[in-house]
């Protein structure tokens, strides 16, 4: 077994994000490069997707300048969500949106430590049952309200029951309580060592808000109205299939330290955030070329080839920020036999399917369910990555008696990577004697068909860069799609969880990457990289956020153009 690099405290990071989007465009079937997301980690890997631009670009995201005040930040999305609701919504453009609104107690320093954020500080009692937390005081929300210890208590008893990250902490959940207007404190059954992480920035993070917004809306999703946080900018108005327009708060009381990461002094330069759902690939890129748009959430290889030497725009390769995954139901049906799981995985070769969803340099493989640029990385169960083993997986159909049941996989072209991985793998499975249905559908309808046990057998997606396992969905999780719940995982996830020493999480989390591989809950695919694409007039986005969570656009701001 391989050790984890060393623990950089117990950070952890964000892990609810239901299902990752990797929209492409294909050129010639299953042979053409798939959607890359606009995110990565800090930092370039020395590559620029062969445009050579590459040290005009970083020249120009390095070059020093006075910050400027003003302007309308424009960002193209892949779409527009239905809300901004981040206690109900894991998806990630609703991070992007949100974070530039919202705060949480914690957050996440450029080192992917975990440090306070509306919080102060913390206390955690000798035998771990009680966290104390003191906040801090005279920040006010949008709204004018003050906020206090119950905001606290009212956003986190909304979010625990609805968070794949607050139902990690509800089985050892006790009370949440003021004990004055500064201080809240939670009482456990069990000592969590990663509470602070679970409690911070991050997609469906415990986002506080005010108790009389909350209390308004209870249950349900909020209304526009109720986009009401403590952040650096503030809603003002959201379009359905148009924009959502953000504007400074004037009144953010920002902390006096120094930007590291997502945590420290936010700076809001910028007057308006503009964020403009363009589906589109290609017409992201030209908007971006003709300055209309200033930074894209999603751009493919294809695109950054069509930039060439564009010295308006600045592009970064950046470390990978996700990988793809097979998800196999659990629940019901053919998958509910781990022998013939066993079989998906003893067929799958990750390569191919890798130059489909991302393209030729834009991937690499490894068998960690935690990314190599983690504390966590592993190559417990390295044999059983990337088998390509059709007669194996035959030998298993046989075992398992298989008898020609139709596998239904589930997929939407409006996700042209997964689409592709789910065609690669129907290939793949077909050699080694399995009967595939491929049903294709829109988005929507696919969401509502993986919240149905008996609907599916097989889907593909992608888990996104978290620091920590028991911010991923669908380890901390039994509700996640695929509903993997043993009772040797639920066991081992509670050692990870509760270990208050590194050392005692990293070798229990090294039996989870074992029980994957040999239960099969679902396929590791590829590690993707990110990529960041922006004008050229952008500065020090890249210099003062990181990306695995989605950018914040805060301490950045745009020359004249």
């Amino acid at each position: 077994m391989t050790r984890g690099k060393q623990q950089p405290n117990s950070a952890s990071v964000d892990t609810t994000e239901h299902r990752i989007n990797r929209r492409t465009v294909v050129h010639t079937g299953v042979a053409g490069a798939a959607g890359l997301a606009a995110a990565g980690a800090m930092g370039s890997i020395g590559a620029f997707a062969n445009t050579g631009s590459g040290s005009q670009a970083r020249a120009v995201l390095s070059q020093d300048a006075e910050p400027v005040t003003g302007g309308r930040l424009r960002i193209a999305s892949t779409g527009q969500p239905a809300g901004l609701d981040m206690h109900l919504s894991g998806a990630r453009t609703v991070a992007m949106i949100g974070w530039n609104m919202y705060e949480a107690l914690y957050t996440f320093d450029a080192e992917y430590e975990t440090v306070p954020m509306l919080a102060e500080g913390h206390e955690v009692s000798a035998d771990g049952l009680t966290t104390t937390i003191t906040l801090r005081q005279g920040v006010p929300f949008h709204n004018g309200e003050m906020m206090t210890a119950a905001d606290v208590v009212a956003s986190f008893e909304r979010w625990m029951p609805v968070s794949s990250l607050g139902l990690a902490i509800e089985p050892f959940f006790e009370a949440i309580t003021a004990v004055d207007d500064a201080t809240v404190e939670i009482r456990l059954t069990s000592p969590v060592a990663a509470l602070p992480s679970l409690l911070a920035r991050q997609a469906q993070g415990l986002s506080i808000h005010p108790a009389s917004v909350l209390e308004t809306a209870g249950s349900d999703q909020l209304p526009n109205e109720g986009y009401i946080g403590t952040g650096p900018y503030q809603f003002v108005e959201l379009q359905a299939d148009q924009y959502t327009l953000l504007s400074r708060f004037a009144d953010y009381a920002s902390l006096d330290a120094p930007n590291s990461g997502y945590a420290g002094a936010k700076a809001a330069y910028l007057d308006e955030l503009e964020f403009v759902p363009v589906p589109d690939e290609a017409a992201r890129v030209a908007g971006l070329q003709s300055g209309d748009y200033h930074y894209l959430e999603e751009i493919i290889p294809d695109q950054i080839a069509v930039l060439g030497d564009d010295p308006n725009v600045a592009i970064e390769i950046l470390p990978p920020r996700s990988y793809g995954v097979i998800t196999l139901n659990t629940a019901a049906g053919l998958m509910s036999d781990v022998t013939i799981r066993q079989a998906v995985l003893a067929c799958i070769g990750v390569e191919a399917s890798g130059q489909v969803t991302h393209g030729e340099g834009y991937f690499e493989l490894g068998p960690g369910i935690m990314m190599p640029q983690t504390a966590w990385t592993s190559d417990v169960s390295a044999e059983l990555y990337n088998q390509n083993d059709p007669e194996a997986a035959a030998a298993l159909l046989a075992e398992a008696g298989y008898d020609g049941t139709p596998v239904r996989i589930v997929a939407t072209m409006e996700d042209l990577g997964d689409y592709n991985a789910a065609l690669v793998a129907q290939q793949q499975m077909e050699a080694a004697g399995f009967v595939i249905e491929l049903a294709v559908m829109d988005e929507a309808t696919l969401d509502e068909n993986l919240e149905t046990d008996d609907a599916w057998d097989m889907s593909t997606g992608a888990y996104v860069f978290r620091p920590d396992p028991v911010l991923i969905a669908a380890f901390a999780s039994c509700t996640y799609d695929g509903k993997w719940c043993t009772e040797a995982k639920r066991a081992i996830m509670e050692r990870v969880l509760t270990e208050s020493e590194f050392e005692a999480r990293f070798a229990a989390f090294e039996e989870l990457q074992a029980l994957w591989y040999e239960e099969a809950p679902a396929i590791k695919l590829v590690n993707n990289y990110g990529v960041a694409a922006l004008s050229a007039r952008v500065r020090n986005i890249i210099e003062s956020t990181h990306f695995e969570l989605e950018p914040e656009f805060t301490n950045c701001w745009l020359t004249e153009g």
